[in-house]
């Protein structure tokens, strides 16, 4: 109903309630039901009752619709956290697998790296060893032609020192000749 509509339902009845009122004290010392008092608390009862319709329980329908608005609207959002709790989860549960991968494929390069370097310093130090080994052997063979080049020229020296102390001695011009032909057959490859 309209408000206006209840206001021309309330008027007459508060009317009415007055003049029973009046009526019912008139006759109060009469015996039977107190019908105007009983029209009085129906009347109270309707006006408390459209009071609660017209106001109360419009205010408690808003606040309740409120309220399970608020609850749904918070089971909503709770319902989208726990989901994107719950995809942030899943998310870094992968990338906790993909990152273990990840660390024992980096481990398993690093492996080979190191598998790679070692054998390459291998290399390198036998690279070195061998021309180490090569310039110790030309050393050693150089050091051999001048061992016998100066032990030729110490015999080639001697030679020449002993042949002319023999020859101060006692020679003679027939043993200096035998000598000297001696000497260069010798001296010949």
């Amino acid at each position: 109903m309209r408000p206006r509509a209840w206001q021309s339902l309330i008027i007459p009845a508060l009317l009415a309630a007055h003049a029973a009122l009046g009526a019912a004290e008139a006759h109060h010392h009469e015996a039977g039901i107190p019908w105007a008092t009983l029209l009085f608390s129906t009347i109270n009862l309707l006006i408390f009752l459209w009071i609660l319709a017209r106001f109360v329980l419009p205010a408690g329908r808003t606040l309740v619709r409120e309220r399970r608005t608020r609850v749904t609207t918070l089971i909503e959002a709770a319902a989208t956290a726990k989901a994107e709790a719950e995809r942030l989860r899943d998310e870094w549960a992968e990338r906790l697998r993909r990152l273990e991968q990840e660390i024992e494929q980096l481990r398993a390069d690093a492996r080979a790296d190191a598998a790679r370097e070692r054998e390459r310093i291998l290399a390198a130090a036998r690279a070195t060893a061998e021309a180490i080994q090569r310039d110790a052997e030309r050393s050693a063979a150089q050091e051999v032609r001048q061992a016998r080049e100066r032990l030729r020229a110490e015999l080639v020296r001697q030679s020449t020192q002993l042949a002319a102390a023999d020859l101060r001695t006692s020679w003679t011009a027939d043993d200096q000749a035998a000598s000297i032909a001696a000497f260069v057959k010798q001296v010949q490859p």
